[in-house]
């Protein structure tokens, strides 16, 4: 019974970790994924949307223009709708936790 009672332990215990490592791609993957549909609202940004910040995305622009130019306040209400309620805000802040990390890793190298 002892011995019933060690393998079912363990058995449990490679599936727990088994799911922690199924946990860990999975966060690891959709952070890959974050940056990717990052980086691909910077290109759209600069190359078709002819935006002067290469480190601006399409949501973060939307929502830093959205009070000066009409199209840019569509824009926003739009992928608000579609994306999530706030999601041209957020992406507006994550845009400068990004330019401040950078600028922050410039100054420590110097």
């Amino acid at each position: 019974m002892l011995m019933a009672l060690n393998q079912e332990l363990k058995l449990r215990e490679r599936q727990l970790m088994s799911q922690n490592s199924v946990d860990k791609v999975l966060q690891e993957t959709i952070s890959y994924l974050t940056r990717v549909g990052d980086a691909t609202s910077q290109l759209v940004n600069v190359t078709f949307l002819f935006g002067v910040n290469a480190n601006e995305s399409v949501s973060g622009r939307a929502h830093r223009l959205k009070t000066k130019h009409k199209p840019w306040k569509w824009v926003n209400s739009t992928l608000d709708f579609i994306l999530s309620q706030d999601h041209c805000e957020r992406a507006y802040f994550n845009d400068l936790v990004r330019a401040k990390k950078t600028i922050a890793e410039a100054e420590a190298n110097e």
